[in-house]
């Protein structure tokens, strides 16, 4: 199995479940670790909309590099991976939080 495949495996399964967590039909991938915890403090159903977002966004971004080759793309790869994440935890910490 090579590079790319493993890279359309991981795009597909993304983009899979971010419309699963999108739908609101994908709570079961939301669950592990301290979830109770997690409940009560935070909104469920925009944490699993946002999720899903951030996975089909990481699905794209994937699909995409597995065509690029080159160090520059890599790396803007990377770059785009972790805006998506930040960006999904500052919207946890902000807009999901329970008052």
């Amino acid at each position: 199995m090579n590079n790319r495949t493993f890279d359309f495996i991981l795009a597909i399964g993304s983009v899979v479940i971010g419309i699963l967590l999108l739908t609101g039909n994908g709570g079961m991938f939301m669950g592990g670790g301290n979830a109770q915890k997690r409940s009560i403090q935070y909104d469920q159903k925009k944490m699993e909309r946002a999720s899903g977002i951030a996975l089909i966004l990481v699905g794209i971004a994937t699909g995409i590099d597995s065509y690029t080759t080159g160090v520059a793309a890599k790396i803007a790869y990377t770059v785009v991976l972790l805006i998506i994440f930040i960006v999904l935890v500052v919207y946890f910490r902000t807009k999901c939080k329970k008052k």
